[in-house]
């Protein structure tokens, strides 16, 4: 699996991801329900009932007589009304969920290149992992050659007994470390399965040879430009900004007054506003304008609009050490890359060197011109001269991949 198809299979599969997409989701359903205010206010009343005859009492509760009236009643009413005018409320009310949707889409970008990162980190230390077994297996043979060739010595008297136990300590220890390799294998394998929402069961084998992780006349200037143009944390520290800026225009309209038009019917049966009842239905109409003020925002609004004021400058804040942020990780990707790329090219030297060592320390040990306590060191600098270059070649990867993520690109 290459890196880009692991970023297609995360993006496709991971729940994290699918989590942040859905609540993109219900920021725009949210915008919708934002709209419905555009809308009238309609109802409708129905009611039907059964009224009980008219009891009279004297004021001393002395009950004088009962009066029949129609004992069947219902009514009927409809209402409407339209908001004309509210200082612009319904309409900042809109931009505010338009606003916390592309705050949404920038949080949801974020996750994403969180999400890619980390499973790219998976990826490269699977890939370190399982070339590290190469590695010590091709190590171990060495020493199966090694612990062959002191038996051999031994006897025929060359050399004594110790060295044939350090020959084998060393190569027991290649196989305890061959072990540890293989089962962080299992485990890194399965973590960095679960990201790309694959089989437990699939074994990925990392296939980074076709990466293009040259950095081509782009000095850190430039990287950080692309950065705060690109990176969804400042967008989304942009649209913070906005939407305290937006949610203190929608304080502010609290202060000016709301006027709306209305219009009803209404039908009540039987007529009981005069005597004797007579079982007919009243019918009426309004149609009207009506003007609110709410008096209490004259002295209630100012704290509210001050505290509209501290939230703007905590996320104009915000901005300033998200950017802070992202520019230490700008320098740290740009630098730790170029260093990765010049460490490699000393380590390359460095396993050459080791190799022609042991070769030659191996050459004089089996002339006997030599101790076995130096074909161990030479095999130990051989080895770790192999893992230290692929440190590197990890380390170029990486800290290329984090350059991206840094700047929005992963």
């Amino acid at each position: 699996m290459t890196i880009y198809e692991l970023a297609e299979s995360v993006a496709a599969n991971n729940i994290q991801l699918k989590l942040a997409n859905t609540a993109v989701d219900i920021a725009d359903a949210r915008i919708g329900v934002a709209k419905t205010n555009r809308l009238p206010d309609a109802g409708v009343d129905v009611k039907a009932m059964y009224l009980g005859d008219i009891s009279i009492y004297d004021t001393r509760f002395k009950k004088l007589q009962t009066v029949d009236i129609p004992n069947f009643g219902n009514q009927f009413n409809v209402s409407a009304s339209q908001l004309i005018f509210a200082g612009g409320k319904i309409n900042k009310s809109i931009a505010l969920a338009e606003m916390s949707k592309t705050l949404s889409e920038n949080q949801f970008g974020d996750a994403e290149q969180s999400i890619k990162l980390n499973a790219i980190e998976l990826y490269m230390n699977l890939y370190n992992l399982q070339n590290q077994k190469i590695i010590l297996e091709q190590n171990r043979i060495l020493a199966n050659e090694r612990t062959k060739n002191t038996r051999y010595f031994y006897e025929e008297d060359m050399i004594t007994k110790n060295e044939v136990l350090r020959a084998e300590v060393l190569e027991r220890q290649l196989e305890q470390s061959i072990l540890q390799i293989e089962n962080a294998i299992l485990i890194t394998n399965k973590n960095l399965t679960l990201f790309a929402g694959l089989d437990s069961k699939v074994l990925i084998v990392p296939e980074v040879e076709q990466l293009n992780h040259q950095i081509r006349n782009q000095d850190e200037a430039s990287f950080l430009d692309l950065a705060l143009g690109k990176n969804p944390q400042f967008n989304a520290s942009e649209t913070q900004i906005t939407i305290a800026k937006k949610s203190l225009e929608l304080t502010k309209t609290d202060r000016l007054p709301t006027l709306a038009g209305f219009a009803g019917y209404n039908a009540n049966r039987p007529q009981t506003s005069g005597s004797p009842v007579l079982d007919l239905y009243t019918n009426t109409y309004q149609v009207g304008l009506s003007l609110s003020y709410n008096i209490e925002s004259i002295y209630k609004n100012p704290k509210k609009e001050a505290l509209d004021k501290i939230l703007i400058n905590q996320a104009e804040q915000r901005q300033e050490a998200v950017k802070q942020e992202i520019e230490a990780n700008v320098n740290a990707a740009y630098k730790n890359y170029h260093q990765a790329v010049a460490q490699l090219k000393v380590s390359a030297i460095n396993q050459t060197a080791a190799d022609d060592n042991y070769r030659i320390t191996e050459l004089k040990y089996k002339n006997q011109l030599i101790t076995y306590i130096e074909i161990i060191d030479a095999a130990n600098t051989k080895l770790q001269a192999e893992l230290q270059m692929l440190d590197d070649q990890t380390d170029i990867i990486l800290n290329y991949v984090r350059l991206l993520r840094v700047t929005g690109q992963l």
